[in-house]
């Protein structure tokens, strides 16, 4: 496929000239007469890579530049400046912007074709680790997905075909347990997709989003008589008891009642499910200067710097190693909804096997 060039150049002898020897290297040139038509052109073509000069009246090159970038379908074009302006603040400035590349008039065509030839072989590699990554992450949800549907679905389907089966002829406490096992393997099922659900949502939250409101604003009060809700739901859920204790001090916090309970269900969950059986998990929360310090800690599966790096929707980690329950966005929902809310999240494993998470949000009071 033929590689698409948008040179932009007021100049009609140096922007025919150019267009011309590119056109003869095999390149299909698209030219701008000015920076206005310029802009036009590249959110029309969206070429492959621009040219642009940037002494040019009324929309100048920086202009465009800041429209490129700041344009979705543009903004990881290569952009490449032609520019007589040699002073280094100039320079800077377009860099800062976020041009790829200077070339300072008078150029050979040379160095233009060594500078064009460059930024595409970089943009490839760039395409090809964001497809490498595609196919991860359509691998990763394949294999997660599957997973965790079958889980609930046989649990409910099993327990189902039990209780249907007439010659089995249960008592009252068996069918009351695998009702109960019903029970839980919905309600596991409808948290899994209610996340996914959220998590869609909070990826394209923006301040024009309609419910960007409704998750980046609000009050609530944090408690121990809260989390001690939030652990008993838990365990419900789960089916499974954990030694847990809590010293949780009360607080206002600039976080919705349902988004602040959304975080604590999300971090006692994921310290739940990667404790060992024989362990403790302890929370702790208290105020911290125009804020509030959450923290919980767990004994069970480390948490690395490359854990944390890697938070992200439908990840989990080293799940060859480990067998796991969910989709891996519960920790991106709580990074999510935090920082939405001008707070943050931070995890560590400060000694072998012990994992502390810690959420920090600005008091309400």
């Amino acid at each position: 496929m033929t590689t698409q060039i948008l040179l932009v150049e007021d100049e009609a002898q140096i922007r025919e000239n150019v267009a011309e020897l590119l056109t003869l290297h095999g390149f299909q040139v698209e030219t701008a007469v000015n920076g206005r038509e310029g802009i036009s052109q590249a959110l029309l073509q969206q070429p492959d890579l621009i040219l642009c000069d940037i002494m040019m009246p009324e929309v100048d090159g920086y202009q465009v530049l800041d429209v490129v970038r700041n344009n979705r379908s543009t903004a990881n074009i290569p952009f490449i400046f032609l520019t007589a302006k040699t002073e280094p603040a100039d320079l800077r400035r377009g860099m800062v912007m976020g041009a790829d590349d200077y070339l300072t008039k008078p150029f050979t065509f040379q160095s233009l074709l060594s500078a064009i030839e460059s930024r595409l072989q970089r943009e490839a590699m760039r395409k090809a680790d964001l497809k490498a990554q595609m196919e991860n992450f359509r691998h990763s949800l394949a294999s997660v997905s599957v997973h965790e549907y079958n889980t609930c679905l046989t649990g409910i389907i099993g327990f189902a075909s039990m209780l249907t089966d007439p010659s089995q002829g249960f008592n009252g406490e068996e069918t009351q347990m695998m009702l109960s096992m019903i029970k839980v393997s919905g309600l596991r099922l409808k948290r899994s997709l209610d996340n996914i659900q959220l998590m869609d949502l909070l990826q394209k939250m923006e301040p024009s989003h309609p419910e960007y409101a409704y998750y980046a604003s609000g009050s609530s009060t944090i408690s121990a008589e809260l989390v001690t809700a939030c652990v008993e739901s838990i365990e419900l859920r789960l089916d499974k008891k954990v030694d847990w204790r809590q010293e949780v001090a009360t607080a206002q916090l600039q976080l919705s009642a349902i988004n602040l309970k959304k975080c604590l269900e999300e971090l006692i969950d994921n310290a739940f499910k990667f404790s060992y059986p024989d362990q403790t998990v302890h929370m702790f929360g208290e105020p911290d200067g125009a804020g509030y310090r959450f923290t919980i800690t767990n004994s069970g599966q480390p948490f690395t710097p490359e854990n944390d790096a890697s938070i992200a929707p439908y990840v989990q980690f080293d799940r060859k190693k480990y067998e796991q329950q969910g989709f891996g966005i519960g920790l991106s929902i709580v990074r999510a909804i935090v920082e939405l809310n001008n707070g943050r999240l931070s995890i560590e494993s400060p000694s072998a096997g012990f994992t502390k998470a810690v959420i920090w949000l600005p008091r309400g009071d």
